[in-house]
């Protein structure tokens, strides 16, 4: 036997697990990174939110402080006082970039850069405020190349706008915090990524050093198995395994030795049954030999023709014709209890009596003597634990008469035309089984034959035996077919009432032999 080519069960199971030890620490440290990404992103998006809050507060706060101080400067038409605030607001924090107030043209009123105080502004925060009429915030505005938040808010006087306070807020710093936070994170994604590895090699190291030592330790049984296995293929039937665990394993082990010990018993059984089968070939071929061949049997004033199919190998029917002197033609059928090789041995026994008898007789043989004898012969041979049922019959040329006796056996039928009008008779007379009782005696009877007549000896299996449904063929299918048949020659008439029984039987296996006789007088 060619050997499979592949990697062993326990390569596959310590592959299988570090593949799936390496998925797990890589899902878990992906997870770990994200994880750790969402961290810095909410920590940075939660600085930026809160220092423009804080910015925007506070712009918030100095213009509304300046609008009353604006108010009285725009009344007075007296800008001095607040040209010299502006200036010191802007000081008071490092993150502010600039403060001004300017009238609705634009033109500065004050601005913490003094020397545009008086000047008209153009800038994108002049532009953002101008012509508000509600509080403005503006952030990420760009003012010479810095981010700026610019907080302004317009100033009313009698419902009217006299001017406005802008307050500008560098964003810088925030930009600077928000790129140490990226850095911070960059960093520690290195040390994630570093760490991920670091403790998945670790992992991975210790999970193949496990898959190795479980693969080992699972694979090493399976493998003697395997092993043992192959052994029992190539012919050692002898090969057990040593079963060292109570698991699933050890359960394997206890099945494979348990059907090793089948396997033994099995093939003696099978060596066994072969020389059975082989014997019983001899036997059924004996038995063969035993009953004439399914030709016809042409005599001048009839001819026979006759079927045997056993419901086994061997059956218990019987039939066999003789010629004796002057012309008689002696037809016996016979049935023995039961089939198999039991009953195909009593078959021979009676058909080795019969022989001798007709040997020893010959031309004073009469049916009652021969059922006599055959008779003592199966109650010797059998000891009554089986039984025949025989006709035997005696056909006279001459004398255009059958001579009959009968011992347990079904009636013959015979079937004649008269007046164009086809009748069944049957062979009717009684007697005792064969080897029921040692002192059985047997009554003859005879009845005139006529040219055209034919006569059925039969056994019992054709009209017992049963289709799919388990009806049984029955006498009645029985005679229909026989004349429906009854102007063939007996060969035609014997495949034509085999056809009929065969097509009604079915696929359904025959529970007992099939034995028939057809025979036609033609003089």
């Amino acid at each position: 036997m060619e050997k499979r080519r592949g990697p062993s069960i326990s390569m596959k199971m310590i592959l299988a697990s570090t593949l799936v030890t390496v998925i797990v620490v890589g899902f878990f440290g992906v997870a770990n990174i994200i994880s750790l990404g969402s961290v810095f992103d909410d920590t940075a998006k939660q600085l930026q939110d809160q220092t423009e809050k804080g910015l925007t507060d506070s712009g918030k706060l100095v213009a509304s402080t300046l609008e009353s101080s604006v108010a009285r400067a725009v009344r007075d038409n007296e800008f001095t006082s607040l040209q010299e605030v502006v200036p010191r607001i802007a000081k008071s924090s490092n993150k502010v970039s600039f403060v001004f107030v300017a009238d609705p043209e634009g033109t500065v009123y004050a601005h913490s850069d003094v020397a545009k105080n008086q000047q008209k502004l153009t800038d994108a925060a002049w532009q953002t405020v101008k012509g508000q009429s509600n509080e403005v915030v503006k952030d990420r505005l760009k003012l010479g190349g810095e981010d700026v938040l610019l907080v302004g808010r317009p100033i009313s006087q009698e419902s009217k706008v006299v001017g406005y306070i802008a307050v500008g807020y560098s964003l810088k710093f925030l930009d600077e915090e928000l790129a140490n936070n990226k850095k911070k994170k960059e960093a520690q994604y290195n040390g994630a990524i570093t760490r991920t590895i670091l403790i998945g090699l670790l992992f991975v190291l210790v999970g193949t050093l496990v898959a190795v030592l479980q693969g080992l330790r699972i694979a090493k049984p399976i493998k003697l198995l395997a092993q043992r296995a192959d052994q029992i293929a190539r012919g050692d039937l002898d090969t057990r395994v040593e079963v060292m665990s109570s698991d699933e394993i050890g359960l394997l082990g206890e099945n494979f030795n348990y059907m090793a010990d089948r396997l033994v018993v099995l093939l003696r059984d099978t060596a066994e049954k072969a020389t059975i089968e082989k014997e019983l070939e001899v036997a059924r071929q004996i038995q063969d030999a035993l009953v004439p061949s399914s030709d016809t049997i042409d005599k001048g004033f009839v001819k026979l023709a006759g079927y045997f199919q056993p419901a086994t190998q061997c059956g218990g029917d019987w039939w066999t014709f003789h010629e004796l002197s002057e012309g008689k033609l002696l037809v016996i059928i016979a049935d023995v209890t039961g089939h198999g090789v039991p009953s195909a041995m009593i078959t021979a026994a009676a058909k080795a009596s019969c022989d001798t008898v007709r040997a020893m007789t010959n031309d004073t043989l009469t049916v009652t003597y021969l059922l006599e004898i055959l008779n003592r012969a199966i109650y010797e041979s059998a000891k009554r634990k089986f039984v025949m049922t025989c006709f035997a019959s005696i056909i006279d040329p001459k004398l255009r008469t059958i001579t009959y006796a009968n011992a347990g056996h079904n009636f013959p039928y015979l079937y004649r035309e008269v007046d164009s009008k086809g009748e069944f008779g049957i062979l009717m007379t009684r007697g005792n089984r064969l080897g029921d009782m040692v002192e059985s005696k047997y009554q003859a009877k005879q009845m005139d034959l006529q040219k055209g007549d034919v006569l059925v000896w039969y056994t019992d299996g054709i009209v017992e035996c049963e289709n799919d449904k388990g009806e049984e063929y029955g006498e009645k299918r029985f005679r229909s077919a026989i004349r429906k048949a009854s102007t063939l020659d007996p060969a035609e008439m014997r495949e034509s009432v085999v056809q009929s029984a065969n097509t009604f039987f079915g696929e359904v296996p025959r529970k007992d032999d099939i034995t028939m006789v057809l025979a036609r007088i033609f003089e």
